[in-house]
């Protein structure tokens, strides 16, 4: 199971005239550095509080596919003549937003300590990723006496994330004849199911890593690529016929979450893209869409202080921060194997104010992997795929083939030896039933 380590690459301070940092590389670390920086409050004064922000941790080392089973937040420092009181200890925020529970338990103390930070259940990996650049360390600066300097030694902040990766198998397909044959998913993960299709099966021979299974394909029927908005609740979205965008219903109106699901129907595997425009009070106000077949609840998300908590403790993308809060169109796309799906969007309303849009709106398109035409197909389901598959089709008539290193491979020409002469003959004659034949040498 991988365990990476994310470091901060930048800061920022609140207040550039009485804040400096001197070696701020040294913690731009992981916490076991032996080396620090050093921030200092030089303002002769214990009535004013300075911050300095810890930001820059690059969360696209997580592979996107990567599944996160735990993370931790560590930073290493100690203090020098600071306010070490409870309203003085460092949090996690957003921007110069506090991320709610998250203050550590414990002050910063005269010497080097690693300190790891609470972790509320609404902060979820992926609500922490949605952060992106604006994710940070608050480090706050308040003198406890003006007769020395006054310091916190930093030597590196870390969030070290464990994560498991699917595991893929690989489906081939070698086709040496002039039929349509096609797979739902080449590079399926670990127990998927994968569809094989034939146009017909009339006049070929299909094998599954040397198994045949031309006679397990049946007749079946198919519809093209769909997808439909089924609003949850009392409230949901509606088209607005003139911009193609499905617009949530429940603008200006607190304490609701407007919610639909958006059915799908990809008869081949595809990329699902929903466009969107999230342009609403920031952290108060906001959307969220869904994992593929994971609801959404409707309850709408009480704020704080600090903005809105995420109750939904599964979901693909908040737009609760600046990163994705804007008037003009982002996008999201989702990876969708062959079959029926669904994925929920939601726009939630605090009990306050109102901003911007006040809306979530969103549209879709589907690409399809692989080229289909909708209607009659045969086909063939590999059940919970657990090794790689090696399709191969070959004409069942008159033709001959021989499997060289794995793979079926046509001949063209026979010969046979008559009267002592090596004579070509039609390849379906060239063998006679109940004979044994070896190459000639």
């Amino acid at each position: 199971m991988p365990t990476v380590k994310l470091v901060p690459s930048t800061y920022y301070r609140s207040n550039s005239s009485y804040v400096t940092v001197s070696n701020p590389d040294n913690m731009y670390d992981v916490c076991d550095s032996t080396d620090y920086a050093s921030i200092r409050n030089s303002r002769n004064s214990t009535s004013n509080t300075y911050y300095c922000y810890l930001r820059g941790f690059n969360f696209d080392d997580i592979p996107a596919e990567a599944i996160v089973t735990d993370f931790e937040i560590r930073i290493r420092a100690y203090e020098s003549y600071m306010s070490t009181s409870s309203s003085y200890r460092m949090s996690l925020y957003d921007g110069t937003s506090s991320i709610s529970n998250t203050t550590l338990t414990s002050s910063l103390s005269t010497s080097a300590t690693t300190f790891t930070f609470p972790i509320p259940s609404s902060l979820t990996w992926e609500v922490l990723v949605g952060y992106g650049s604006d994710f940070g360390i608050r480090i706050p600066l308040r003198r406890s006496s003006t007769s020395y300097n006054s310091y916190v030694y930093v030597y590196g902040a870390e969030i070290e994330v464990t994560y498991t990766l699917p595991v893929h198998h690989n489906v081939t397909v070698t086709n040496s004849t002039d039929t349509s044959v096609t797979v739902s998913d080449h590079n399926p993960t670990e127990g998927d199911d994968v569809e094989i299709r034939a146009a017909s099966v009339d006049g070929i021979v299909i094998t599954d890593n040397g198994n045949d299974i031309t006679s397990q394909f049946t007749q079946r029927s198919e519809s093209a690529e769909s997808w439909t908005v089924i609003n949850v609740g009392d409230y949901g979205f509606s088209l607005n016929s003139s911009t193609g965008y499905y617009v949530s219903q429940n603008e200006g109106i607190s304490k609701t979450a407007a919610l639909c699901r958006v059915d799908f129907h990809v008869p081949v595997a595809a990329t699902v893209t929903f466009t969107y425009i999230n342009y609403a009070e920031q952290g108060y106000d906001f959307g969220v869409f869904g994992n593929i077949d994971v609801a959404l609840s409707d309850d709408y998300y009480a704020a704080g202080s600090s903005g809105a908590s995420i109750t939904d403790s599964s979901y693909k993308r908040a737009c609760n921060s600046s990163t994705y809060n804007s008037s003009s169109p982002q996008t999201l796309t989702y990876d969708m194997a062959a079959g029926d799906h669904s994925i929920w969007v939601k726009y939630s309303k605090d009990d306050a104010s109102d901003d911007n849009y006040d809306t979530l709106q969103f549209k879709v398109t589907i690409t399809l992997e692989e080229p289909f035409t909708p209607g009659t197909y045969w086909g063939y389901d590999i059940s919970n795929v657990t090794t790689d598959h090696a399709i191969v089709v070959i004409s069942a008539g008159p033709d001959l083939y021989i499997k060289i290193a794995g793979y079926w491979t046509k001949i063209t020409k026979a010969y046979r030896k008559v009267n002592g002469s090596w004579v070509e003959v039609n390849l379906g004659e060239a063998f006679t039933q109940g004979v044994n034949y070896r190459r000639a040498t």
